[in-house]
């Protein structure tokens, strides 16, 4: 049996058990997208090497040539993050960008390089925009809604004072006049202008645009309600009630 060493930066981003005493880890990682890890024996010996959900770190693996598997052999962590463990609900947002991005459509280094951000500022920062910034940049990246500034329907652009409804076929917000939901879902403008002046910025000049707390509260509730709608696939996280 051959195998062949390698090292990759990586995020857990799920633990499986498997079998009696093994685990099957998956991380994300810059450039090779998400990998299937297997961890053998780390159920029943306590000298076997872990790698907790939501560690960061550099990965030593193998991959045996005859099946193709993956095998963890050391990490060098970077990161617990700890304070992301230690809060309930922290822990269920975290769950959720995870499978968000098990279930997207494509990975790539940016997608690692969001997460590692929101996840250092889920520990630290404000939560709800925390929150915010990482739906709006994820769906953005997976070319899912539209940029806050024109209706992905009709093309128009939005008024200023303009309330915006919901299109379930497109799975996004759109113009009043193409609202499928007759205002079931609506987004007020206040709301829009602040989702469109974060949409192409970096996390930290999204964390210094200062809105109130209600108002965070609010976006963040709208955003999460309508990824039922907008993502692809059924998230599993939206359903224990923890973060909504």
């Amino acid at each position: 049996m051959m195998e062949r060493d390698f090292k990759t930066l990586g995020i857990v981003l799920k633990k499986d058990n498997v079998k009696d005493n093994d685990v099957i880890i998956r991380i994300l990682t810059p450039d090779r997208g998400i990998l299937e890890v297997y961890v053998y024996g780390v159920r029943k010996s306590s000298k076997a090497v872990r790698a907790s959900v939501f560690t960061e770190g550099v990965f030593s693996l193998s991959r045996r040539t005859e099946n193709g598997k993956i095998t963890l052999k050391d990490v060098d962590t970077l990161s617990y993050h700890e304070e992301i463990g230690g809060s309930l609900e922290k822990t269920a947002l975290a769950s959720l960008f995870c499978e968000m991005i098990i279930k997207g459509k494509s990975v790539d280094a940016y997608v690692y390089s969001l997460l590692a951000a929101v996840f250092d500022n889920l520990e630290q920062g404000e939560v709800d925009l925390v929150v915010i910034y990482f739906i709006v940049q994820y769906l953005r990246v997976q070319s899912l809604g539209g940029d806050w500034r024109y209706c992905p329907e009709c093309q128009s652009e939005y008024k200023d004072d303009e309330i915006l409804g919901f299109s379930l076929s497109l799975g996004t917000a759109v113009c009043n006049k193409c609202d499928e939901m007759n205002g079931s879902i609506i987004l007020p403008p206040n709301a829009r202008k602040y989702l469109a002046r974060i949409y192409e910025c970096s996390i930290e000049e999204a964390l210094e645009i200062r809105i109130s707390q209600n108002m965070a509260r609010r976006i963040r509730g709208y955003l999460l309600r309508s990824l039922r709608h907008s993502f692809p696939a059924h998230l599993n996280v939206l359903d224990t009630g923890l973060i909504l």
